[in-house]
């Protein structure tokens, strides 16, 4: 009986994506702020872990990803971008009219994507996420997409078989109970386009008891 081939991690390639961004300086997200203190230590102890298997540059807090929006319109930035004001509008609209997120996400267990490992959440709160994340995007941007939310602990540096990585992973997560997060708002966030991972940029928050949205000084968007 023939064995299914092993599943290889995928390497990042650490460079500027010019075809991708054409010039953009800003990528937008909306995302779940995940900032418990010991939140930061279970990464690091993941990351830890995984050692040089990781690519050393990832810099973006802990967060869960809720929507992708895109390259962002910055005045008569270049054509790439599709994401400004009226999508901003249009985000708010349908997020007051979404159903509630969970107050509290319970970070638990682990993962891997090919190209990232991830510590997961509570599979009931990642459920409840769904709804969010649908509200956002309706249509699946390809056929094989399913959303699944997820804290991630960085890029793979090295294309190697998944499986014993996966089993390092949780090997060194054994036995930690599940970590709970409150998630009070949800943030639209942006990152520059040149790098492959840097840090997320807040640009406004929208309230889970008010649904009203507040851009923050500097916000390069203002609805």
């Amino acid at each position: 009986m023939p064995f299914d081939p092993p599943v290889f991690t995928q390497a990042c390639e650490d460079r500027d994506f010019t075809e991708w961004h054409q010039g953009c300086a800003w990528c937008a997200v909306w995302v779940l702020w995940l900032r418990a203190p010991a939140l930061a230590q279970r990464v690091q102890r993941a990351r830890q872990a995984l050692g040089p298997r990781l690519w050393p540059g990832y810099a973006r807090q802990p967060h869960a990803t809720v929507a992708y929006r895109g390259l962002m319109v910055e005045g008569a930035g270049p054509a790439a971008a599709t994401f400004g004001v009226a999508q901003l509008r249009a985000d708010i609209a349908r997020l007051q009219h979404a159903p509630a997120w969970p107050r509290v996400l319970r970070v638990q267990g682990c993962g891997s994507f090919t190209t990232v490992p991830y510590l997961g959440l509570d599979p009931a709160d990642a459920a409840a996420l769904q709804p969010l994340h649908q509200a956002l995007v309706p249509e699946p941007p390809a056929p094989a997409w399913h959303y699944v939310p997820h804290v991630t602990l960085g890029h793979y540096a090295q294309s190697v078989p998944m499986a014993p990585v996966l089993h390092t992973l949780q090997a060194a997560l054994a036995g930690l109970a599940p970590l709970a997060c409150a998630v009070p708002q949800l943030w639209l966030v942006r990152y520059r386009t040149h790098a492959i991972a840097g840090p997320l940029v807040a640009e406004g928050c929208l309230d889970l008891a008010t649904r009203r949205y507040t851009a923050l000084p500097g916000a390069l968007l203002r609805p």
